[in-house]
């Protein structure tokens, strides 16, 4: 399984906000459809709950074919929040990306189906290697 050319600085970065990172991705495995989220996080809460997340990372590298990326990002999102919700996961998912990223492609238009989709984000400065924001 290959990962996007920023995971380990998506990694750093949710790690540097207080979550232990799985070292392998999620499998999520329904009928015949098998797939891996790429983080599963952990953190305690309160000392005493422990709070679970999934994150996909897209780092968008190729400039060229934005548009195309951002589409499969999506649809990505969305099949595996289906399927979190038909094995009765309650897991929170996320979409991870540089804040470059967010900053020039998520205009008013990507926004609104972030909205409309209900897609979390979180947001992340690949130069400090820091969550920049949590989109719920």
């Amino acid at each position: 399984m290959a990962f996007d050319v920023c995971h380990e600085q998506i990694v750093r970065a949710l790690e540097k906000d207080g979550w232990q990172i799985d070292d392998r991705p999620r499998r999520l495995n329904l009928e015949d459809r098998v797939v891996y989220v790429d983080i599963q996080a952990m953190r305690q809460v309160n000392g005493s709950r422990q709070q679970i997340l999934l994150a996909e990372v897209k780092c968008f590298p190729d400039r060229d074919s934005t548009t195309r990326e951002l589409y499969i990002a999506f649809g990505q999102y969305i099949i595996y929040k289906a399927m979190l919700a038909e094995l009765d996961l309650m897991t929170p998912l996320y979409l991870a990306l540089p804040d470059e990223v967010y900053n020039q492609l998520f205009d008013s238009t990507v926004q609104r189906a972030v909205r409309d989709n209900h897609v979390k984000l979180v947001i992340v400065n690949l130069d400090t290697e820091t969550v920049s924001q949590w989109r719920e």
